[in-house]
């Protein structure tokens, strides 16, 4: 099974996509010459990108997110510059093509604004969280600090005296009269 590549002016080239993904993108990232360290993907014809950059496992093959014989471009994922507030952000999806139709720029640009929006609202929401939880934190401590404070150790009441403390049974019907009774003592 095989796909086709597509890159700068119309260049073609066939690919196995019956391997996994990581090294079919490592093999298309030399075949177009740009560096390992170049985070890129594969779109099809309508633009719409298989964000291989995005996964998880290792080892998921080719031909579960490529159709054989199929033409995908090649794609450039511009990230935001290391150590800037941006370095994780999403900017650009480009096409390696020297001449990409409009609609083409159009899909990619869409899909890079949607993926940027879901990575902001991601953040927006563990910020949110990380304020809670130091929020229920705080409380906790402040509730705890508010408890009074005793110089010494406050200790349990006695329980009160049972009714019956002698280890003989009553007779029924008769009272026992004394220290054992219910009267006290």
């Amino acid at each position: 099974m095989f796909a086709y590549i597509k890159h700068g002016d119309n260049q073609l080239f066939l690919v196995n996509i019956n391997c996994c993904v990581f090294p079919l993108l490592h093999y298309t990232r030399s075949k177009v010459g740009l560096a390992k360290t170049d985070t890129i993907d594969l779109c099809d014809e309508s633009g719409t990108m298989k964000l291989f950059f995005l996964m998880k496992p290792p080892g998921e093959y080719a031909t579960k997110f490529l159709t054989a014989r199929n033409t995908y471009y090649v794609c450039r994922v511009k990230r935001g510059a290391p150590g800037t507030r941006l370095q994780n952000a999403y900017l650009a999806f480009v096409p390696l093509l020297k001449t990409p139709k409009p609609e083409l720029i159009d899909a990619l640009r869409t899909q890079c604004d949607m993926l940027e929006k879901s990575r902001l609202k991601t953040l927006r929401m563990q910020e949110a969280a990380q304020k809670v939880a130091s929020a229920e934190s705080s409380m906790k401590l402040s509730t705890i600090s508010q408890a009074p404070q005793y110089p010494f150790p406050v200790l349990p009441l006695p329980l009160p005296a049972t009714t019956h403390t002698s280890t003989q049974p009553l007779e029924s019907g008769k009272r026992k009269k004394g220290r054992d009774s219910c009267q006290g003592p």
